[in-house]
C-alpha cells in the first residue's frame, strides 16, 4: 500500500500505538471523540502524490479547501476500516454531508483513486454525488453549468441511487459516475451507473477504486473506470473533457463530496456513512488489498473476515490479525463485551486490572455474571484462555441452554463438560484437530480458532 507524506510522523505513531492491542482492544472501549469545532486554517506544502488520508484525527481536513460549518458539523472522527476513519451524516433537510477538495498537483492528465466506504445507515430516497476526481477552475462542472469555451471545465465525481430503485432491495444502492463532459445530453452531469459489481449495502465495508484518464485535447480518447472490491465495475471510453485549445485544463482536484440530491426533493431522514482509507495516485491502480494479509489460505479466513465485517474483530496490527497467536482473558472479554454490550459498571470487580486496556470490559461482564475471576477479586487478564473456559463464557454470555447428549471423550469430569456439550448441541464447535469426538478442553484457544467458534456463536444468538 503506497503511503502519503502528509503528516506522516503523526500517522506512524499513531500506528505504533496500535500494534499491542490485540483485538483492537482501545478502539472497542473507548468513547467516540466529538466533533471538533476548530476552523484553523495553516499553510501546507504543494501537493505530492501518492496521496494518502486515513482520517486519524479532527484536523485532517487542513491541508484541503472549500471546507464549511456544515461539514464541520456533519463530520466526525470514529472507528474506520483499520483504526480511526471519517464518518458524514446528512440530517433531515438537509443536502451536504461534506465536501471539500484536495488540490492535486500541477500536469496530472491521468489519476487514480482508492477508498473504503461503510453504509451505517444510508437509505436515500433519490440520487446523490459521493467523492471523486474533478477539474474545475471556475464555477462549471458543477450546478448544472456545463463546460463552456469561456469557462470549461468537468468533473466525475462519483453517484448513489435511491435505495431499492431499480429491482435493487430496499437496503441497497447503485454507484456510478456523475459525469460533466462535453457531449452530455443536458446542462446537468450525465449519470453513467456502474453494473452490478457496484451495488453495495449496508454494515460492510466496501473497497471503492476509480480511474479517468483526461482525452487528448480535441480528441475523443478520455476514460473512466471503476472497480468495487477489485472486481471491474465500470468502463466507458471515447470521452471528451477537453477541447483542442484546453491543454492546460487537468486533473484538478479530488473532491470529496457526499452530498444528497441536487434536485428539489427534500431529504428526509438521517443518512450516515463513513470513509476511510482514501488514497490518489497518477501511476497506476492502487488495489484493493484484504484486512488481513497473515490469514490468507487459513481455513477460519472466512469467519475472521465476518467478524471483522461485524465490527466484533480489528487485527493485531496494520493488515494483521496473527492468527496463531493465543487469545488473553482480557481479549476475550474486549470481545464478549462488543457481542453483548452490558451495560457500563461503577463497581471495580478485580484488583490486578486496574489501568489494563480490558479493564471496563472486565467489569462489564462480571457484572452480568459472565466473568467469575480466577480467584479472589483477580482477573488474571492477560492469561491465556483454555478452549474448556472458552465454551464457559460462551455459554454464560449468550445464555446457551444445557444440552441432553455427551459429545466427547476426553472432557468427562471436566468443570467445563456442561457448558463444552452446549456449544456442541447448537453447532458452536465441531471438535478440534480434525476430530469429532475430541474437545481439547486444556489446549489454549488461538486467534484464528477464536474467530470461527464466535462467528458461529454469533450466528445462533442472532437466530
Amino acid at each position: 500500500m503506497r503511503r502519503g507524506i502528509a503528516n506522516a510522523a503523526t500517522k506512524v505513531a499513531t500506528v505504533a500505538a496500535l500494534l499491542p492491542i490485540l483485538f483492537g482492544a482501545a478502539a472497542g472501549t473507548a468513547q467516540e471523540p466529538p466533533p471538533t469545532t476548530s476552523t484553523t486554517t495553516t499553510t501546507v506544502p504543494p501537493p505530492v502524490l501518492p496521496y494518502t488520508q486515513q482520517f486519524e484525527s479532527e484536523s485532517w481536513h487542513e491541508d484541503w479547501t472549500d471546507w464549511r460549518f456544515a461539514d464541520e458539523r456533519n463530520t466526525s472522527i470514529r472507528r474506520g476500516y483499520r483504526a480511526s476513519g471519517l464518518r458524514v451524516n446528512i440530517p433531515p433537510n438537509e443536502r451536504r454531508g461534506t465536501g471539500p477538495f484536495w488540490r492535486m498537483p500541477d500536469g496530472v492528465d491521468e489519476a487514480w483513486f482508492r477508498y473504503r466506504i461503510r453504509l451505517d445507515d444510508f437509505e436515500p430516497i433519490t440520487s446523490g454525488k459521493l467523492p471523486g476526481l474533478a477539474g474545475m477552475p471556475n464555477f462549471t462542472a458543477r450546478g448544472c453549468n456545463p463546460s463552456t469555451e469561456t469557462y470549461p471545465g468537468w468533473s466525475a465525481r462519483m453517484l448513489f441511487t435511491s435505495a431499492g430503485s431499480n429491482g435493487l432491495n430496499p437496503d441497497q444502492i447503485r454507484l456510478g459516475y456523475y459525469t460533466y463532459h462535453l457531449d452530455q445530453p443536458g446542462d446537468c452531469g450525465e449519470f453513467m451507473l456502474w453494473d452490478d459489481e457496484g451495488v453495495i449495502g449496508q454494515d460492510h465495508w466496501y473497497c471503492i477504486e476509480g480511474r479517468v484518464r483526461l482525452n487528448t485535447p480535441g480528441s475523443a480518447d478520455g476514460v473512466l473506470e471503476g472497480w468495487v472490491d477489485n472486481a471491474p465495475a465500470f468502463s466507458q471510453d471515447g470521452l471528451r473533457f477537453r477541447r483542442e485549445s484546453e491543454d492546460w485544463l487537468e486533473v484538478r482536484t479530488f473532491w470529496l463530496n457526499v452530498y444528497f440530491g441536487g434536485s428539489t426533493i427534500p431529504n428526509d431522514r438521517n443518512l450516515t456513512l463513513r470513509l476511510d482509507d482514501l488514497t490518489i495516485s497518477e501511476t497506476g491502480r492502487i488495489g484493493c488489498p484484504d484486512r488481513f494479509r497473515d490469514d490468507d489460505g487459513n481455513q477460519h479466513e472466512p469467519d475472521i473476515d465476518w467478524m471483522f465485517q461485524q465490527e466484533l474483530i480489528y487485527g493485531c496490527g496494520p493488515e494483521q490479525y496473527c492468527p496463531k497467536e493465543k487469545l488473553s482473558r482480557a481479549e476475550t472479554a474486549a470481545l464478549l463485551e462488543r457481542v453483548i454490550a452490558p451495560p457500563a459498571t461503577a463497581v471495580d470487580h478485580f484488583r490486578d486490572d486496574d489501568g489494563h486496556w480490558a479493564e471496563d470490559a472486565l467489569n462489564r461482564l462480571a457484572a452480568v455474571g459472565v466473568l467469575r475471576g480466577c480467584g479472589d477479586e483477580l482477573a488474571c487478564p492477560d492469561d491465556q484462555v483454555t478452549r474448556g473456559q472458552f465454551a464457559a463464557l460462551l455459554t454464560r454470555a449468550l445464555g446457551i441452554p444445557p444440552a441432553g447428549a455427551d459429545f466427547f471423550v476426553d472432557d468427562d469430569g471436566s468443570l467445563f463438560e456442561s457448558s463444552i456439550n452446549s456449544i456442541a448441541a447448537v453447532g458452536i464447535t465441531r471438535g478440534c484437530h480434525n476430530t469429532t469426538d475430541r474437545y481439547c478442553p486444556t489446549e489454549a484457544v488461538l486467534r484464528d480458532q477464536a474467530a470461527t467458534l464466535l462467528a458461529r456463536a454469533v450466528r445462533w444468538w442472532q437466530g
